[in-house]
């Protein structure tokens, strides 16, 4: 059902629209935020950045769980980003499959890099995000970093 979650400050862009919607089949991509989905300018630019063909919705933590844990999605292909590790966090802790989660393009966007730490040449994380990201390793989710299918699939946690 789902077959990658992501964690990138930009949600729906290039990277996830063109290259990994194609390089997994992606039928839906879930954009899942509370406050994301009360933003209506931001729901309709994500909305029309996704690739023709594929569908996105942007939705509360607790409407995405419902519609992650709904036997009707179960044939679907569904990409779950977020911008923020805590709201992917939330959506785990209310679904039983959990996908491998992908951190890419992360932390140099939403405030300044200063005193974060440097993981990749696209990841910077807080002491608070690096605790999150621990969190959901706990619950047996693999954690990497791929920034595009073409790139060599690290481990996160091993960069951390």
């Amino acid at each position: 059902m789902i077959s990658m979650a992501r964690i990138d400050d930009r949600l729906i862009h290039g990277q996830v629209a063109v290259k990994w919607s194609k390089e997994l089949g992606i039928s839906r991509i879930i954009v899942a935020s509370d406050s994301i989905a009360k933003n209506a300018v931001q729901v309709a630019a994500l909305k029309g950045a996704a690739p023709a063909g594929v569908k996105a919705a942007i939705l509360p933590i607790e409407k995405a769980q419902g519609i992650l844990n709904d036997p009707r999605s179960k044939d679907m292909k569904i990409l779950l980003v977020s911008n923020d590790p805590r709201d992917i966090l939330a959506v785990f802790k209310g679904i039983e499959e959990r996908p491998v989660l992908n951190v890419a393009n992360y932390g140099r966007i939403n405030g300044p890099i200063a005193g974060k730490q440097k993981v990749s040449d696209s990841v910077y994380l807080t002491d608070g995000d690096r605790a999150v990201l621990h969190e959901i390793s706990d619950m047996d989710v693999e954690i990497i970093h791929q920034p595009v299918p073409e790139n060599d699939r690290k481990d996160l946690m091993s960069l951390i």
